[in-house]
């Protein structure tokens, strides 16, 4: 979708010879060709991407200059996604720059042909008031190799209780998803590389035996047992069968969920009525000690694979 609006028309109110009419519009396209365009304001920054274009509208509830990225909480977008926040690359710096916490914008959400996304056409509505704060998971624990991970209480997709516990004695690799999350390269992309993960050590009887995989919804009001069970039984085809022997899919309470997200780094504001959604991926030891963690999407299946073989081998 392209909101440049169109160029205003030009009129000659000359009545000399057709000849000098037809200079001056060679003239006026050469000024036009040749002038720069003012990105001074987001609005005249308009921009078109290849890809798949929706119209998106919200709050900043963060900016992250140096990451070039701003979290907003976005209302639904029929036939796209549900009403969630989460953090959106907005490749323009220009534009990155004047946003707060707390303005109201308008933008599109782009899906660009290799899956990845980002917002263009960013159009701040209203400006926040000086009294905007930013979401109260601002200070969030940082997972550091060693920390003890506490035992927390999971539902699984059995609507069976798990404790964090029982997995000691076993490298454990658990990731944060919800099952409706439109994004190829957020959810959809975690959970295909933890099925990946699932078949590629399968062919190492050593590290499967000692493997243990959870993807832990925050979502818990849509995700239940019923759900996330329909949601881990997709990935069979690239596991080999139902992965639910070594592959976890949970939830929990939405007061031990807080607990949950917060000791793993995930952006989640209990304060804001919906989803808050961010990057975490942690490797624990057979201790039940943090061995690595992960902020983002960037590790690929082989980098959990050489984590979890290297955390076998300390223990």
């Amino acid at each position: 979708m392209n909101r440049m609006k169109s160029p205003k028309a030009f009129s000659l109110y000359s009545s000399r010879a057709l000849s000098v009419g037809f200079l001056a519009i060679c003239c006026l396209a050469f000024a036009a060709c040749s002038s720069k365009p003012n990105t001074e304001s987001p609005a005249a920054a308009a921009t078109s991407s290849p890809g798949k274009h929706y119209a998106m509208k919200g709050k900043v509830l963060s900016v992250a200059k140096d990451e070039g990225s701003a979290t907003v909480d976005a209302d639904a977008i029929p036939g796209f996604m549900d009403a969630m926040a989460m953090p959106y690359p907005i490749p323009d710096q220009k534009v990155l720059a004047t946003l707060a916490p707390g303005d109201e914008i308008t933008a599109d959400v782009v899906i660009t042909p290799d899956g990845k996304y980002h917002l263009e056409n960013v159009v701040v509505t209203k400006k926040a008031s000086g009294g905007d704060a930013k979401p109260s998971s601002q200070n969030l624990h940082t997972p550091a190799p060693g920390d003890k991970v506490p035992d927390f209480a999971l539902v699984n997709q059995d609507g069976k209780k798990v404790d964090m516990d029982s997995f000691r004695g076993k490298v454990t690799l658990v990731t944060f998803i919800y099952t409706r999350c439109p994004f190829p390269d957020y959810c959809p992309l975690v959970s295909n590389n933890f099925a990946q993960i699932y078949a590629q050590a399968r062919s190492n009887p050593a590290l499967f035996s000692k493997l243990r995989l959870v993807s832990i919804s925050f979502d818990p009001t849509h995700d239940t047992p019923k759900v996330l069970r329909a949601y881990g039984k997709t990935f069979e085809k690239t596991t080999g069968g139902e992965p639910f022997d070594h592959w976890q899919f949970a939830t929990a309470a939405p007061k031990e969920l807080e607990k949950i997200t917060n000791f793993f780094g995930v952006l989640y504001d209990p304060n804001q009525k919906d989803i808050v959604h961010s990057l975490s991926t942690s490797v624990i030891g057979p201790q039940g000690t943090i061995y690595k963690w992960y902020d983002d999407n960037s590790w690929k299946p082989a980098d959990l694979l050489g984590d979890a073989t290297q955390a076998l081998s300390h223990s």
